[in-house]
């Protein structure tokens, strides 16, 4: 009798103390099966949270946040006017995208150190999971939106003069010269050139494979200036170009979210095991905006520390 009481108290004490495999702190390589799950699994975009403070953000988010940036960039497009510089950028409008450019930079290498790329998975799964999170961070929103800021300055021909100096882009240079320069740097430069290999290993096999997702995307930026005019909307006035880089930005960030994260899918197995629009319906599936709020808005004014957060509607 006395050594049941005995195992059975020692049974007990076990029972609370706490399990130290459940203490131990998820790496990146524990989140890999994430990509694999159909439909995602809403605890694992907790995790993915706690280590990388990014989630997949609902449409509505992305929309927010493409009409912030668009505002904000009309109001600083009117700083010219004050530098007496009406046809060319201002000085401050061209420190303004730098300092967004350097702190995208910033943010790019930090999300990058913290996936442990000699974790459990292969080289190509850890990729893979980086490109996950990265596409999903407002680092990539707004990388897509510096690329129609460029396309604002050369619709409103704001282009014509150099941009960094007679010596570099001076005589001889277009001013589509000087956007696809300005493209090269602010999109691909703000990845710290992530983008670029991103887009040889996702997006162009996804704008192959998901061909219906870029087409739309293609017809809706082509077209947009047209059905702004037939509304009465100068498309090169004031109100016009926010609809413009607000509307085009949200369409493109969509767009490609959708295509690489389905690649992504792709690659982990998604096609032999499910049907032809499952990584599509499951990257639309895996925006809960419960999971959003709980990753960045939970905390109260923790927020305004959260660089995610501040990079999609502050900065």
């Amino acid at each position: 009798g006395v050594a049941l009481n005995a195992g059975g108290l020692l049974l007990c004490l076990l029972a609370l103390l706490p399990d130290t495999a459940d203490a131990s702190p998820i790496q990146a390589s524990d989140l890999l099966p994430y990509l694999r799950d159909s439909p995602p699994t809403s605890q694992v975009a907790v995790e993915l949270c706690n280590v990388f403070k990014v989630v997949e953000k609902p449409y509505y988010i992305l929309f927010g946040s493409c009409w912030i940036c668009a505002v904000v960039q009309q109001v600083v497009d009117v700083s010219r006017y004050y530098e007496e510089r009406n046809e060319e950028l201002g000085l401050f409008q061209k420190v303004f995208v730098g300092v967004q450019l350097c702190t995208l930079v910033y943010e790019t290498l930090t999300l990058f150190t913290k996936v442990d790329w000699g974790g459990g998975g292969s080289l190509w799964m850890m990729y893979n999971l980086y490109v996950y999170i990265f596409v999903h961070s407002a680092i990539f929103v707004r990388s897509i939106m510096m690329s129609m800021i460029i396309w604002d300055w050369l619709r409103a021909k704001l282009l014509k003069r150099p941009v960094f100096g007679t010596e570099l882009d001076g005589k001889g240079w277009s001013d589509w010269e000087r956007a696809l320069l300005l493209v090269f740097i602010l999109q691909f430069g703000s990845s710290a050139f992530v983008m670029a290999i991103v887009t040889v290993t996702h997006i162009v096999p996804g704008c192959v494979l998901y061909y219906p997702v870029f087409l739309l995307a293609a017809a809706f930026v082509v077209k947009l200036r047209q059905w702004l005019k037939f509304c009465g909307v100068d498309p090169d006035g004031r109100l016009g170009r926010g609809l413009v880089m607000a509307s085009n930005s949200f369409v493109v960030v969509a767009a490609f979210q959708t295509l690489i994260t389905s690649m992504i899918r792709v690659y982990s197995g998604a096609l032999s095991r499910h049907s032809y629009w499952q990584p599509i319906t499951d990257d639309m599936a895996s925006r809960r905006i419960e999971t959003w709020y709980e990753c960045h808005l939970s905390h109260g004014f923790g927020a305004l520390q959260d660089q995610d957060f501040l990079n999609l509607f502050v900065r």
